[in-house]
């Protein structure tokens, strides 16, 4: 029995454990050394679109230069999207103009150039098996 197991694994058809890929984003432009930045990490529209990150967030703090480093390990495969936002006087929220202008930085996989919040296919990527590694810049 252990044998024929092992014959079967071989041939792939057991499946192993799953895998896990891992995502790193190197987030680049980081103005202000003050605060802290939040990567988020999405994986459908409907967790983007009601405020539901698929996984805990990391937090990076500036160091005097212009790139941090946020890493999340263990994903699945599949396709997912990041935003990143520098909360920059360290009061917990995203601030914003009156009129919705931010005032903290942000960015977004795929570094859209826009005007809004982007809808998730526009910031979306794939993640594969390997893992990957983004850009993400601060605006």
């Amino acid at each position: 029995p252990g044998t024929a197991a092992a014959v079967l694994l071989a041939l792939g058809l057991v499946a192993g454990p799953a895998r896990a890929a891992d995502l790193v984003i190197d987030i680049e432009d980081v103005g202000s050394q003050q605060g802290r930045l939040t990567a988020f990490v999405y994986d459908s529209a409907a967790g983007w679109d009601g405020g539901r990150p698929v996984v805990p967030l990391q937090r990076v703090y500036p160091d005097g230069g212009t790139r941090l480093q946020a890493r999340f390990t263990g994903l699945a495969p599949g396709r997912y999207a990041v935003v990143v936002l520098h909360d920059t006087n360290a009061n917990g929220r995203f601030d914003v103009s009156a009129l919705g202008i931010p005032k903290d930085d942000y960015g977004f996989s795929n570094n859209p150039v826009l005007f809004g919040r982007p809808d998730f296919d526009r910031i979306a990527f794939e993640l594969p098996a390997a893992g990957a590694r983004i850009s993400v810049r601060m605006k």
